[in-house]
């Protein structure tokens, strides 16, 4: 029996092969690593302790339900928002009266919202958004859904649209 010769081409190639695949993965792995990093420091959406204007711009002013005209709600969920006269006993940094309950807005209406604290609650009266602090029933903050503009709004006090 004659002892075969290794080729040493066949060697050479072999080892390129191995150290390719090897290159190949750490590649993949540093670009797996790197997209996962960057998506944790990515920003995501905030939560916020105040009203913001997306909050005030989401709600749909003078339209119908049926054959009602709604003065502001949701139109594409048929949600009409009335007054109510516990409006204007809620002000912003007091604490709401005891006789005024702290329920919660509808779950459309926080949705549809931007992303709050969570330790804050927003609750509808009427035609206003309230965020509170359940615990002590401080009013952080107050948006009145009927006025002209974001800024009529946060003031409590309709100013003329200019």
């Amino acid at each position: 029996m004659e002892k075969r010769k290794p080729n040493k081409d066949s060697s050479d190639t072999s080892w390129k092969f191995e150290a390719g695949i090897v290159a190949a993965g750490a590649i993949a792995l540093a670009t797996f690593l790197t997209v996962v990093l960057l998506r944790q420091a990515a920003p995501g959406p905030q939560p916020v302790s105040h009203f913001i204007q997306s909050d005030f711009d989401v709600f749909d002013r003078a339209f119908k339900v049926g054959s009602e005209t709604c003065d502001v709600g949701l139109a594409s969920y048929k949600i009409c928002m009335r007054r109510s006269p516990l409006e204007k006993e809620i002000q912003r940094g007091e604490i709401l009266p005891a006789y005024i309950p702290a329920l919660g807005a509808e779950f459309r209406v926080i949705v549809a919202t931007s992303l709050k604290d969570e330790h804050l609650r927003m609750v509808r009266y009427g035609q206003t958004l309230v965020l509170l602090e359940p615990e002590s029933r401080r009013v952080e903050d107050v948006l009145d859904l009927t006025a002209p503009d974001f800024v009529s709004a946060q003031n409590g006090r309709p100013q003329p649209k200019v």
